[in-house]
């Protein structure tokens, strides 16, 4: 995998979170899609061994971002950068935009990243939607300012951080069947109890957060469940996803 190196055009930090903006100008993403990033500092050694894959957040005017949480060595390293990047063309399979009515994106704690350039993308193509985004309790205060300043139309949800926040959230959305189709981007407990919600009643789009070595399909790390000719069997988040419709995930 080649990977490009690119200037940094700014760089902000809200609480754990960091937004870092780069210059790309080798073809716009899809929403949904994502990019492998390492530091600069770290291009030419092996510290830290691995890429790390972060979602399109925004795109346009030949600039791109990506949203992140600072979680170890690695994203932190990405977060300090403040000259150059090494980052991947776009990859994946993003989200197949619907224009057929009104349309639901939802967003789960800090996996909100792709519903950005999703939004963007939406708007641009005249289809009508409704945003909703989990704020858990334990977000810092300087995140819930950026979402909300950011997301100025999103309806915000707040969340306590037990095992029922995937409920809350689902609860909030009120009747899934006034949606012509879904988009979700959200931990494992929310993207499922979205899926159960909406099968056999609304199309829905899952993008799925799966660690990712070589985002290529080669080392099958990134493997989910799926449904295929009526057998379950496995399919690659990094080339056959990381957006799959809800019905395929065999969860």
């Amino acid at each position: 995998m080649k990977l490009h190196r690119v200037e940094i055009l700014s760089r902000q930090r809200f609480g754990s979170h960091a937004l870092l903006r780069y210059r790309w100008r080798e073809g716009a993403p899809e929403p949904g899609q994502f990019v492998m990033v390492r530091p600069r500092v770290s291009a030419q050694v092996s510290d830290p061994f691995l890429n790390k894959p972060f979602f399109a957040h925004d795109y346009g005017d030949g600039m791109m971002s990506l949203l992140f949480e600072v979680r170890g060595r690695g994203t932190a390293l990405l977060a300090d950068e403040d000259d150059e990047l090494a980052v991947s063309e776009p990859l994946g399979k993003g989200f197949a935009l619907d224009d057929g009515g009104l349309v639901l994106l939802v967003g789960g704690g800090v996996w909100v990243s792709p519903l950005k350039l999703l939004s963007r993308s939406l708007s641009r193509s005249g289809t009508p939607h409704e945003v909703y985004l989990e704020i858990p309790s334990v977000a810092p205060e300087a995140y819930r300012a950026w979402i909300s300043e950011n997301y100025p139309a999103a309806t915000l949800v707040p969340t306590d951080g037990s095992k029922e926040a995937s409920h809350i959230v689902l609860d909030s959305l009120g009747d899934l069947g006034r949606y012509s189709g879904i988009y979700a981007s959200g931990p494992d407990p929310m993207l499922a109890a979205l899926r159960n919600a909406s099968v056999d009643r609304v199309p829905a789009q899952l993008v799925l957060r799966e660690r990712m070595a070589c985002a290529n399909g080669s080392c099958y790390g990134c493997a989910v469940p799926v449904w295929r000719d009526g057998s379950r069997t496995y399919a690659r988040a990094c080339v056959e996803g990381p957006v799959f419709s809800a019905e395929a995930l065999a969860w």
